[in-house]
């Protein structure tokens, strides 16, 4: 593991996001690390949510992780989640109501 834990801690966040990524990272057994992205603003009030964009592609054609967005408050950041089990990690999120089915 590295000097950062679970999430990289390096770059910045936006408000609300670290509880959410440590609730991931404690609970869910298909998350290894989490990597925050790139931040940026837009208008109007967007509600609080986590929304997978699209499986990251790894090796042999299988996807090592997932590429969310993180939408609060007229804000959004990029979030790669680093996983083991890429459909089960998933799966999960969308059972315990993190990101939208």
């Amino acid at each position: 593991m590295s000097k950062f834990g679970k999430i990289k801690r390096q770059h910045g966040r936006i408000e609300g996001l670290d509880k959410l990524l440590d609730r991931i990272v404690r609970d869910c057994p298909h998350v290894l690390r989490v990597v925050p992205g790139r931040m940026g603003r837009k208008q109007g009030r967007t509600p609080e949510r986590l929304k997978v964009q699209y499986e990251t592609p790894g090796g042999r054609g299988k996807p090592c992780g997932l590429k969310c967005i993180y939408t609060r408050a007229g804000s959004w950041q990029e979030v790669f989640l680093i996983c083991g089990d890429t459909p089960g990690a998933h799966r999960w999120m969308q059972e315990q109501g993190i990101v939208e089915t």
